[in-house]
């Protein structure tokens, strides 16, 4: 059996519908399906009801998503305590970050924050795998963005955060003999070759939100949820590219992109620390946090 089809049966549980609960795990829905299938197969009866809506499930439907509700959170428990045991150096602060947090912004933070005198093990993840290690205790805390405007998804009642920095995405394209090589917004006959974050990133949900409603003409050419890699292309002129500041400034300051675009196309951004509320931190941790309150 394969975990990913008993997550599927709870979020299909809690979604209540094939459609939602695909799109919540950012699969297509025929996967989604096939999941649902398999487990019904390996089990031998049927799991959900599929004359009614929203979707229900059988009785042993039931039975068996309360024994997956246990299991899977029991499994992710054990694996991020014997990986945190495995990898930690003794009395290490495990923080996740985001990967591009991770790679422009880390090293100089914690610095600022500890004075170099805290060991950690930084643990790079996406940012709703680096939520859920947090509250299965996989980690301690949790450095990543927010977007303000658009508070994510997830449950955030148990936990408690410090904005420690400000950020900006914006537009990007490659420098071309001192100019933008493409301009914005694009016109239906020439649209602008846009590159960008999946929608499963935390970014590319972002983008979404600042490109929605706005007259752009956009021909979508390429796709990455590392920032790093988009950074990449709008470097090599692939396309546009809507990138946080961070990961701009180095190529923005060697001459190599610029930013293009009207100044109301953007988003602010915050940086937070989190941590779980109400729970007790180790020592080297709470230095941390308290740290970063200053």
């Amino acid at each position: 059996m394969d975990t990913a089809w008993l997550e599927s049966l709870l979020a299909l549980v809690e979604h209540g519908s094939f459609t939602r609960a695909a799109e919540a795990q950012h699969v297509s829905q025929p996967a989604f399906s096939r999941r649902i299938r398999s487990l019904e197969q390996w089990f031998g009866a049927d799991l959900v009801d599929r004359t009614t809506f929203p979707v229900t499930l059988t009785r042993v439907g039931t039975d068996v998503a309360s024994f997956a509700r246990s299991s899977v959170a029991g499994l992710a428990e054990l694996r991020d305590d014997v990986r945190g045991r495995q990898l930690s150096p003794r009395n290490a602060v495990r923080i996740s970050v985001s990967h591009t947090l991770a790679m422009y912004y880390f090293a100089t933070w914690w610095t600022g924050v500890t004075g170099g005198d805290v060991t950690c093990t930084l643990l790079p993840s996406n940012t709703l795998e680096a939520f859920d290690a947090l509250l299965h205790g996989g980690c301690d805390l949790v450095l990543a963005y927010a977007d303000p405007a658009h508070p994510m998804g997830v449950d955030q009642g148990d936990l408690e955060w410090i904005a420690v920095a400000e950020d900006r995405i914006a537009p990007y394209a490659k420098t071309s003999e001192g100019a933008p090589a493409f301009s914005l917004p694009g016109t239906e006959g020439a649209p602008a070759p846009f590159v960008t974050h999946g929608p499963g990133a935390f970014l590319g949900r972002v983008t979404e939100n600042v490109i929605g409603s706005l007259p752009l003409q956009l021909r979508p050419v390429a796709q990455s949820d590392l920032t790093a890699a988009l950074a990449g292309l709008v470097v090599a002129g692939m396309g546009v590219g809507w990138l946080p500041g961070l990961a701009a400034a180095p190529a923005e300051a060697a001459g190599a992109i610029c930013r293009i675009g009207d100044p109301s196309w953007t988003a602010a951004l915050e940086i937070r620390l989190y941590r779980r509320r109400r729970h007790h931190l180790s020592s080297q941790a709470a230095l941390v946090w308290e740290g970063a309150r200053h």
